[in-house]
Formats: structure tokens, C-alpha cells, sequence
């Protein structure tokens, strides 16, 4: 029995490929989402990977029963025999013999196949580790201790495995990092430009920080970059949320705005018409909540942004980021901000996170203390912390 691989945009497709060239005895052991190798295909969309086991030399089975049957059919008859004459039962079995053989031919394969899964699947996930010099393996090793997500930092050791193959001399690690920071990027934290008015956009999931992170931001345009800041509020289902975001504004000395249907909100933003910078609050819903994707697009038509930043906390698990960022995937070109880094002492989730949404990230938050506890991301802080 032989394994072949395969690469398909789903599994029905995959399964047609699989049929057609193996037949339809091959069997699939296993599937997983994954990107082509190579770092030019770090930001590409991903494709699925099955794994096939087959026999190749012994014809589909499904062929076999359905030639055996054909050459009955048309064999010539043979001439009956008297009953006198009648000899021992052939020792070459019937049609329906031959059926059963297979059958239990079949279900010894499928229990062979069913013992050799897990073997097969911890071999394909053990394959990339055992291809790195002793360097790469400690760089990844130190990665995936941070948590950073397995395919990503394998992605990340075959392409510096690939730029060491063409320039021996270089440390392994200064590959990694540079690397890193090529994926990270250029940090696109909110811009001011004098004598024209700002609008940014927050959003996020209930408990990410938005009102913390907004009060942070402005904040800091108000009172370390000398901008006339304002609030606006669109959240109509926390309770206390228009309280808790006044007590912040009036502190701050800068004006806030309350929307309770979002036909107000045009209004509200005109009369702030003498800010350098107006930011927007939105409600925290479940992802996937129809009536908010709703509530957000005609914001974004109403307001029409020039930044918009989203929220996702560093202390959750990466499949919680992913729903996050898919469903917020509808809103656009946004930004990413990183909170409650101070919740966990791993990095991974940062690297994780921007590698998954493909987006700009802009600010990390560190703690509740306001103006303090949010800064511009630190790529190459990012990377030390990483790797070291």
C-alpha cells in the first residue's frame, strides 16, 4: 500500500481527483487546511491537503467485479452434461463467492487502514521538524513555545531553511527575525494631518477593551499632541455604556455624543464639525450577529471613516481570534488592536493574529491605566521576544 498527497480547493473536488486517478478503493486518511510552501504564499489563500493510501498494482475492485461479470456473459454456453456424467463442483468459485472474497478482502483493508491513520497523521506533522539543522529546530522550538500557530512557524523555518541553502554564511536567527519582521510589517498607528478632520471607527466583540482602547487614543491626542478630540457613542445595548464613556469625556475635557437610532449619527457628527479627530464606539455582539453586521455597514455609510481600527484580545485562543477576524471580515480595510497583552506572557497570539487577518496591526494594550498602557506595536521588540 502506497500514500500519495494531494491538493484540491475542498474535498469534493479533491475526492473526484482521488477517484479518477486511484479508484474508488483508494482510501482518504486525512485532511487538513494548509498554504503552498514558500514565503510569497505566507499571505495566500489556503488550500486543503489530503492524504490517500491505494494499492497500485492491483486493478479497482469495482473494475475487477464488472469485467468478471461481463466475460460470463458473454463466454460461450456450455454444453450440458448428463446427469450420470455430472462431475465434483468446480473448485472455481461463483459469482457470488467471488463478491463475498472481495467484501472480506475490502473490510481487512479498511481495518488496516483504520490502524495506520494516526501513524500516517503524526508522520506528516512530524516531517517538516526533521529536515532543520540544530539551529532552526531550537528557533522553531522556541516559536511554538510562545504559541505561535505550528504551520506558521514551519512556514517560517522552510523559507529561512531556503535563503541559509543560498547564503551559508548567515546566522539562522537573524533569518528568522527578518522574517518575522517582514511579516509583522510596518506599523499603521492613527494620523492626524493638520486642518483636516479625522473620523476612526472601533469595533470589536463584547469584553475585547474598545472603550478602554478608545478613551486611550484619545487621550493621548488630547493631551500629549495638544488635538481637539471627540466621542461619539453608537453602543444602544450596554447598559451604562453612555455613563462610563461621559465620565471618561468629562474628565478629558472633550465633547461626547450620544446615537441611540443611527439616523442621529450624521447629526452628532456634524456638530463636532471643529475636531481634529472624532472617534466612533460600536455595541459588542456575538460574532456573526446579523442586526449588528447590519448596525456597522450603515455606520460605515453614514460615517464614512478614514481609519478603522478592530479590537481582538491577545489572551484567547488562536480559533477565537479566527472567528473574530472572519467575522469582521465584511467591514473591510481596518487595523488591528492588540489587547490585554498584559493578560498573557506568551507573543505568539501577536504574530498569530496578523499572519491570520492579513491586516496592518496598529496598537498593542498593556494594562488599564489611561492615557498609558497602549502603544505603537514593537516589531522588532515582537521578534526578540519571539526568539529569545
Amino acid at each position: 500500500m502506497l500514500v500519495k498527497r494531494y491538493h484540491a480547493k475542498d474535498m469534493q473536488a479533491a475526492m473526484e481527483v482521488v477517484k479518477r486517478e486511484l479508484g474508488p478503493d483508494a482510501v482518504i486518511l486525512n485532511s487538513r487546511k494548509t498554504r503552498r510552501k514558500g514565503f510569497k504564499n505566507l499571505f495566500s489563500k489556503r488550500i486543503l491537503e489530503v492524504m490517500v493510501a491505494y494499492e497500485p498494482e492491483k486493478a479497482p475492485i469495482a473494475r475487477k467485479i464488472n469485467g468478471y461479470l461481463s466475460r460470463q456473459q458473454t463466454e460461450p454456453a456450455v454444453p450440458a452434461r448428463a446427469e450420470a456424467e455430472e462431475e465434483p463442483q468446480s473448485a472455481e468459485p461463483d459469482n457470488g463467492e467471488t463478491l463475498k472474497r472481495l467484501n472480506e478482502r475490502i473490510e481487512t483493508l479498511g481495518q488496516m487502514v483504520a490502524g495506520l491513520i494516526d501513524k500516517f497523521g503524526e508522520f506528516a506533522a512530524a516531517e517538516p521538524e526533521r529536515r532543520y539543522p540544530e539551529s532552526l529546530e531550537a528557533l522553531v522550538s522556541r516559536l511554538t513555545e510562545n504559541r505561535v500557530d505550528g504551520e506558521l512557524a514551519h512556514t517560517l523555518a522552510r523559507d529561512a531553511l531556503d535563503i541559509i541553502a543560498v547564503q551559508p554564511g548567515v546566522s539562522a536567527e537573524d533569518v528568522m527575525e527578518q522574517l518575522i519582521l517582514d511579516l509583522v510589517g510596518v506599523p499603521e498607528p492613527v494620523l492626524h494631518r493638520r486642518y483636516k478632520r479625522k473620523t476612526v471607527l472601533v469595533l470589536g466583540p463584547t469584553g475585547v477593551g474598545k472603550t478602554t482602547s478608545i478613551v486611550k487614543l484619545a487621550a493621548n491626542f488630547a493631551l500629549k499632541q495638544n488635538k481637539k478630540v471627540g466621542i461619539i457613542n453608537t453602543d444602544m445595548y450596554r447598559i451604562g455604556a453612555n455613563e462610563q464613556m461621559k465620565t471618561y469625556t468629562d474628565i478629558l475635557s472633550i465633547p461626547f455624543g450620544a446615537v441611540y437610532q443611527l439616523d442621529e449619527l450624521g447629526g452628532v457628527i456634524e456638530s463636532m464639525r471643529d475636531r481634529d479627530i472624532i472617534f466612533i464606539d460600536t455595541a459588542g455582539k456575538k460574532p456573526g450577529d446579523d442586526q449588528h453586521r447590519e448596525d456597522v455597514l450603515e455606520i460605515i455609510r453614514i460615517a464614512r471613516p478614514e481609519d478603522m481600527l478592530l479590537c481582538v484580545p491577545a489572551s484567547t485562543s488562536f480559533s477565537a481570534v479566527k472567528e473574530i477576524i472572519d467575522a469582521y471580515e465584511f467591514a473591510g480595510d481596518f487595523k488591528l488592536v492588540v489587547t490585554k497583552l498584559d493578560e498573557t506572557d506568551f507573543r505568539g497570539m501577536l504574530l498569530n493574529l496578523i499572519w491570520y487577518a492579513r491586516k496592518s496591526p496598529a496598537y498593542v494594550t498593556t494594562g488599564q491605566n489611561v492615557p498609558d498602557d497602549i502603544d505603537v506595536l514593537d516589531a522588532a521588540g515582537l521578534a526578540e521576544r519571539l526568539l529569545h
